[in-house]
C-alpha cells in the first residue's frame, strides 16, 4: 500500500509538468485541433500539480515516522466525566489522547434501553461489563436473573457480592439457583404447577417443548401428523391433570 502510494506520488508530479509546461508541439497542428489539444493537456497538467502539491503538503506537515501505527491520528476525545443516576451503570476507561493517558467513563444512564456485548471469546465482556453490571446493580437494590452460561463463574461473583451489601434491600433477598445438568447443586421448582399455568396457551407451550427437548430429531418433523398427536396427547395430560 506505501509502495503504490510513493509511486503515484512520482508519477503524478511528473505528468503534470510534462502535460503543463512541454505540451507547445501541440501547437504545430491545424488552428482547431491545436486549440483543443493545448487547452486539455494545460488543464490536466494543471490538475495534477495542483493534486501532487495537496499530497506533498500532508505528508510535509503530518510526519508519520513519529507515529508508524497512526495511533495519534486514530485517537479521539471520550467521556471524562462521571454521570449517575438510580439506574445507571458506569463503565471505567481508560483511553490515549493527545500523547498521554486519560482515564474516562462509559456512562449507560439507561440501561433498560437493553444492552449488547460484542467480542470473542476471552476478549473480557465478562470482565469488563457483565460483572460490573451485576454487582453494581446489587448495589442500586435491584433484583436480578442471571443466564450463568460458565456456571458458577457468574453465580459466586452475583452470591458473595450480595452478601455484601445485603444491607441496600428494603426487604432482603434469597439467592435461588436452577442448575439442569447438575440437580445437587440446583433448587427445586414445578414449571408445570397448575398456579403458573393462567391461559391454554401455557399447558400447550409446556407439551411442546418437553417432548421436542425428549426427541430432538422431532423439531425437523414438526409438521408430522404423529408428532402432533403425541405433542396434543402431552398437552391434554398436562391441562386436564
Amino acid at each position: 500500500m506505501a509502495k503504490n502510494s510513493s509511486t503515484k506520488l512520482c508519477i503524478v508530479p511528473i505528468v503534470g509538468v510534462v502535460l503543463f509546461f512541454f505540451n507547445f508541439p501541440l501547437l504545430n497542428f491545424n488552428q482547431k485541433i491545436a486549440t483543443i489539444s493545448y487547452f486539455i493537456t494545460t488543464s490536466l497538467g494543471y490538475i495534477d500539480i495542483m493534486v501532487a502539491g495537496v499530497w506533498m503538503s500532508r505528508l510535509l506537515k503530518n510526519n508519520l515516522m513519529n507515529d508508524v501505527f497512526n495511533i495519534e491520528n486514530e485517537s479521539f476525545m471520550q467521556e471524562t466525566k462521571l454521570i449517575e443516576n438510580e439506574y445507571s451503570i458506569n463503565l471505567p476507561t481508560k483511553f490515549y489522547y493527545k500523547q498521554k493517558w486519560n482515564k474516562g467513563w462509559i456512562n449507560i444512564v439507561n440501561p433498560f434501553r437493553t444492552t449488547i456485548v460484542l467480542g470473542t471469546p476471552g476478549s473480557g465482556k465478562s470482565y469488563a461489563v457483565i460483572n460490573n453490571y451485576i454487582k453494581q446493580h446489587i448495589e442500586k437494590g435491584f433484583s436480578m436473573y442471571i443466564y450463568d452460561f460458565k456456571f458458577d463463574d457468574l453465580s459466586t461473583i452475583a452470591y458473595n457480592h450480595l452478601l455484601k451489601h445485603q444491607d441496600k434491600y428494603e426487604i432482603q433477598p434469597k439467592f435461588y439457583i436452577i442448575n439442569f445438568d447438575d440437580p445437587s447443586k440446583s433448587h427445586r421448582c414445578n414449571p408445570l404447577n397448575p398456579d403458573f399455568m393462567t391461559d391454554i396457551s401455557d399447558a400447550y407451550e409446556a407439551a411442546y417443548t418437553i417432548m421436542l427437548n425428549l426427541n430432538r430429531s422431532w423439531i425437523q418433523m414438526q409438521c408430522d401428523f404423529f408428532v402432533h398427536s403425541l405433542i396434543f396427547l402431552q398437552f391434554s395430560i398436562i391441562k386436564f391433570q
